[in-house]
This record gives structure tokens, sequence and C-alpha cells, in this order.
């Protein structure tokens, strides 16, 4: 059949000649209509038969695209044949889509991947329509459009990646509060016995815990009503589909007016491990790692609810104040391990000798409090003081040995409302006059200790200032030489005038002063003013006397007391040397092991050392031999036995033993003629007592020395 012969198959359809001009304007409107921007090329063509087969098109009509210079290879396409037009290697595709689209009588499609002129990969989309016995053909560039689609769908498999193999659960809920989509993960908390695997179609809800699922409601409600994409944060509780609870922290984002969403997209994070660890550490807080009972964090927050119920039904409330007495002793004399095993079994004594309904404290170190509440009168809160003062104290079996362990009870009560602090500070009142009035007893707060409570308070507030404001003074008393009755020394001790209350001794405000931690500030200014007085005197004396002042215990622990007692000298441009420190027997006896060098290291720098109150506490006479000791300063209460011949005997080993060992001997408290007459006799080598003069100002006693 000639090429140009129509086909018999169009015939009857009613289509224009496509020679003629009616087709011409209908292919031209057409054309119009489909390349809309430039990106689609759309072609009329005709096939060319022989024997009965399409072997090519011819174009009858071409419109103007920029795909045209990647499909064709030629710019004038129009009234050549396809396969004049096309590269070679895309024209048999053209030639099998176009005998496709006769065949089948419906559109088909196909994509190439063609060059463009810089040499980039186009994808094309070719689309093939029979018209009559025409044929339109549509070139379409869809590159960029592939392109978005393998974008999304890289997207949709990283999202279905991260989140349907997630352990975090995302669930959508719309406006009808029903989930629209739940993660695999959220499977676990399909509720048990619902019909459904999934939460999708489901009311949103019922997983929750019953017991936060009105927080839950109120998170969708704020997400519901906030701005599109806000964020909004809770921590719920959700039930497993076995029963299981499960913390889950929960992100709820607006995003209603996304196109595919449409709802309320919630992410939950499982949190369970996290949120127990943080609650095992809020516990942990709580509770002193040593005893396992709670500690004084939680002491606190006890005490004033204890104080609030109270307030409520009117019944006592009682707070136990404890400590073990000399516990510092184990610990220096056994160590600190053992002290620690010690406080351990105490706890466990104290728990056991507890009502069920009573709370239980460590406060720090060996300070235990004990709150006592559901009381039917306030006589009860002794009786319990009293057995946990038998339950606890007694005999401890420790790794080094057995230890006898006395308990001292401060108590104090008050129902209604009170306050922690006052009630506290009561019951450490009592506390305190339980170990004044000696310890391993029971003492409850009565209404005159609260004025010596107030008492005590004031004197340490006015303390604080007292250096300041120059109210403390050293009041010296003289150390008499036997030998020839000369004033060779002179003791330093501290007198506080009081604005009110006038000339204090020691006895009336250093209890106060160590309870208030001020003994160092109050010990640096005395070896300020000794050092400051022995160098006047040395300005002012031919034969100034050495100068005894008292150490604290507080100062036997510092390592670096000789650098200090060095600086003061400097300062004061004083000889060292001049001083004697004082260190009480009573201390020395708790702590000698520990402060043993130290003591060496202020007789190798020749500062001189009294062991004083010798005979009030319990050292050894052996330890005489161990300690570098110049003075032996024999406790006021020998020279007040004096007269009685077993203590006459005891004071006369001392004098005899001293001397043996290179220390020389002072008898303080010395009030009588008979006294000083007896000790001279004995032996004894210096006295000081109010039978040579009582404490006085350092200007009196400068005249005094000045007469002499």
């Amino acid at each position: 059949m000639d090429a140009g012969t129509a086909d018999a198959g169009t015939a009857g359809r009613g289509v224009a000649d496509p020679g003629g001009p009616g087709a011409e304007v209908v292919l031209a409107a057409l054309l119009g209509g489909l390349d809309a921007d430039g990106r689609v090329l759309v072609a009329v063509l005709r096939p060319v038969r022989e024997a009965g087969r399409i072997v090519d098109f011819d174009v009858l009509a071409l419109s103007a695209s920029v795909v045209a210079t990647v499909v064709l290879t030629r710019a004038d396409a129009r009234g050549r044949r396809l396969s004049q037009v096309t590269a070679p290697e895309h024209f048999e595709e053209q030639l099998a889509l176009g005998a496709q689209a006769f065949a089948l009588d419906h559109p088909v499609r196909r994509e190439e991947n063609h060059l463009d002129a810089d040499g980039q990969v186009r994808v094309v989309q070719m689309t093939r329509t029979r018209v009559g016995h025409l044929l339109v053909g549509v070139w379409q560039d869809v590159t960029e459009v592939r392109a978005t689609e393998a974008a999304r769908a890289a997207s949709e498999q990283r999202f279905r990646a991260l989140v349907e193999h997630s352990s975090d659960i995302v669930v959508i809920v719309d406006t009808a509060r029903t989930f629209t989509y739940a993660s695999p993960s959220a499977q676990q908390f399909v509720p048990a016995g619902s019909d459904s695997t999934t939460l999708v179609g489901q009311f949103y809800g019922p997983p929750v815990h019953p017991e936060d699922r009105a927080e839950a409601h109120e998170l969708l409600d704020r997400a519901l009503g906030s701005p599109p994409g806000r964020v909004l944060r809770e921590r719920l509780r959700a039930l497993t589909t076995d029963g299981q609870v499960r913390w889950l922290e929960v992100q709820a984002t607006n995003h209603l007016s996304t196109p595919g969403v449409e709802g309320v997209v919630i992410n939950c994070r499982d949190i369970t491990d996290e949120q127990h660890a943080q609650q095992r550490l809020a516990r942990e807080a709580m509770l002193d790692p040593l005893t396992g009972l709670p500690n004084r964090r939680f002491f606190t927050q006890a005490l004033q609810h204890a104080l609030a119920r109270s307030a409520r039904n009117g019944q006592p409330v009682a707070l136990l104040l404890l400590d073990v007495d000399h516990f510092k002793q184990v610990n220096d004399a056994y160590g600190h391990p053992a002290g620690d095993q010690l406080l351990t079994t105490f706890a466990q004594r104290l728990r056991a000798s507890l009502r069920p309904t009573d709370t239980i404290c460590r406060l720090g170190g060996d300070e235990f409090a004990v709150v006592a509440e559901d009381l039917h009168h306030l006589d009860e809160a002794l009786l319990l003081a009293e057995r946990v003062n038998v339950a606890a104290g007694g005999a401890y079996l420790l790794e080094h040995g057995e230890v006898q362990v006395g308990v001292s009870v401060g108590v104090s009560t008050t129902v209604g409302p009170g306050d922690p602090d006052t009630l506290l500070a009561t019951a450490d009142q009592a506390l305190y006059e339980a170990k004044r009035r000696g310890r391993n007893r029971v003492e409850v707060f009565q209404p005159h200790l609260r004025q010596h409570l107030l008492h005590r308070m004031s004197l340490q507030h006015d303390l604080r200032h007292a250096g300041r404001r120059e109210e403390l003074e050293l009041y010296w008393q003289p150390i008499v030489r036997s030998s020839d009755h000369a004033i060779t020394g002179t003791e330093a001790l501290l007198r506080w005038h009081h604005p009110h209350h006038g000339l204090l001794l020691p006895a009336a405000f250093i209890p106060a002063a160590e309870d208030a931690g001020l003994m160092p500030l109050i010990c640096e200014w005395v070896l300020d003013a000794a050092a400051a007085q022995s160098a006047r005197w040395s300005q002012e004396l031919a034969d100034p006397p050495e100068v005894f002042f008292n150490l604290d215990r507080h100062q036997l622990h510092n390592p670096d007391l000789l650098g200090q007692v060095a600086a003061m000298s400097a300062v004061h441009h004083t000889d060292p040397t001049r001083f004697t420190l004082e260190i009480s027997e009573r201390i020395l006896t708790e702590d000698l092991p520990r402060i043993h060098p130290l003591l060496h290291r202020l007789h190798e720098a020749g500062v001189h050392l009294a062991l004083d109150d010798f005979g009030a506490g319990n050292t050894s006479l052996a330890w005489l031999q161990q300690m570098p000791m110049d003075v032996l300063k024999l406790d006021r209460s020998f020279t007040a036995a004096l007269g009685n011949p077993a203590s006459e005997a005891v004071v006369d080993a001392v004098l005899h033993l001293a001397p043996r060992l290179g220390i020389a001997t002072l008898a303080e408290g010395v009030e009588t003629r008979e006294q000083l007459t007896t000790l001279v006799d004995l032996g004894c080598d210096y006295t000081q007592g109010f039978h040579h003069a009582r404490p006085q100002p350092a200007d009196q006693l400068t005249a005094m020395l000045l007469a002499t």
C-alpha cells in the first residue's frame, strides 16, 4: 500500500482529512492546550506503512518546546520522517510505542533517558494517543518530577526505618480524638481484651494509666489549640498489654494543617529506666549511706510533716536528739572503720527499740534524731527516750575489741503547728544539758532551759563582735619560783568585759564559743595579745617573765601551729622561746597519738611545753617519758587535798619523779601559806595561786614586777 493511503480502519470515524485545512485548525487547538510551559513537546504524526506494517511516522505538526532539543536531532522536524529527526538509538523505541498505541487503541506511556546539550541526563516521558488515523505524541521532561518523587520515596523509606522499626512510639490523633496512625511499637499498648491489634481507630486515652488520664487529655487539648509546630511536653505513665506500667516522655505537636497528617503528632519515648534511676537517686539522696537510715534532708521534711499533722489532730510530737558519748575516743583508739561499725550497730539497736510509727534519722557524725508521733501524752516521750537510752547503750563488740557506749538523749515536745527550728533548738539544749550533767542520761527540755538557751545564743552573738569592740582582755597570774620567791612567769587568762553582764570568766562563755565554732577566732586573738604583751615586757623589764597560755583542742590538730606561733612572734618582735604552751591533760589523753609529732616539733623549735591539770585525767606516768614536756602543772585538786596523808604521798611521788625525767613541777591553786610551805618542803619548783596574787590586768602586774 502507498504510504500516503488512508488507513481503511479509520473510515467512518468522522476525523477530518489530516492534510486538509480543517485538521490543521483542530491540531493547532490541541497543541495549544497541551504545551503550557514549554516543558512539553507535542507532535502530530501520521503512520507510514509498508505491507500493512508501520515502519515510520511523518511529522505533520510540532510544538515549539525546550524539550525538542533533547528529543529531536533537527529543529526543522516538521514535514520530515520521525526516523530522520530522532537519534537512531531512540527511534526503534519511538516506533514500537506508536505501533502499540495504534494496536491497543488507548494511550500508552514509556520513559527514556536523553542527554541534553550539556551532557546531562534528562528523563523524558513519552505518551502516544491514537486520534483517528493519526497519532499524537507527547514528550514531557519529568526529570525534576522523578527527582522529587525519588526524594519523597527516600524520605518515606527513612521514615519507615526510623519510626516503624524504632522503639519510640509515634501516633497521630485527629480532631475527633481518634488514633489515625500508630507505629508498630505502639502495639504493646493496645488495651488487653481489645478486638483490634492496633490503636488505629480507637479513642485517644485507653493506654494511659488511670491516674494520668486527666493530664493526657489536658495535653491533647492544649496541642489541638496551640499554633502549628509548637511542641508540648509531659511525662505520663502508660499500661502495656500485659499490665506493666511504663513511663513515657510525651511530645505533642499540632500538625492539623499539614497535608497527609491532619492531626496532632504524639511522639513517646520510653523513659522507665531513666525515671526509676531518678527515683532511686532521689531516695538515696534522702538516705545515709553508712547506716541506711534517713538523713538530715529527710529529717527536715519529716519533722515539718509531723508538726502539720499535730496541728490537725492535736496529738503531741516529740523530738529526741541522741549522740554517742565519747565517740571520738573510739575513732582515735581503733580507727574510723571501727567507728563506722559502731555507728551501724548503734543504728540497728535504735531501729529495734522504736515503734513502727517513729522516724529515726542520722543527722551526721554520731548524732541521731527520732521524730515520735501519735503520743497520747507528753510523758510517753520520756519513756521512749529512756528505752532508747538503755537499748542503744552498753557493750559493743568491734573488730578490735569490746567497748562500752553511753548515750545522751535530749527530748523536746510540742503540740500544734510549732516551728521545726525551735523544736530542734530546744531538743539540742536538752541534749547539751544531758552532757553537762554527766552524759549517758536523758534530759527533757524545761522552760528554764529555754532561758538558758536564749542567753547562750545571745552570748554567741555578742562574742562574734567582742574582739572588734576591744571587749576581750588578758588577765595575768604570776608564777613564783620556790627557791627565791621570784616571779619568773605569768599565765594569760582570758576575760570578757561584756557590755551588759560585766566581767566574765572563761567558764561563762567558752562553752558557748565552742558550740558556735568561735574558738579558732578567740585562740588567734589570745595568741596575738600574749605575743604583744610579751614584747612590751621585754622592752619595759630587765628580766621579763615567761608567758604561759593555754592551747585549745583545735590548735593541737593544726599542723601549722608552729608556723602561726613563729609568725605572730615575728609580727610583735618577741622571742617565741619565751612562750610556754599549756596542754590540758584532758585533751592529751584523747589525742596523744595524733598530736605527739606536733609536740616534738614545737619543743625542737625552742617553745616550752607544760602539761596542765596533771592528775585530773588519765595520763599514764609512763607517757611522761615519751612527751617532750618542760613543766608538769599539778591539778589544783592535789593542792586542795594537802594535809591528807594519802594525797601528800601521791604529790611527793610526782614531785620526786618529775625532776628525774628532766621536768620542772608547778602547783596550781595555792591559796594558803600552809599549802605553799608543804609544797616547797616536798620539792615543788614553782607555785601559782591566790596566795601570791589574783589574776590582774597587765599594767598592774607590770607595776608589781617593777616594784620587786
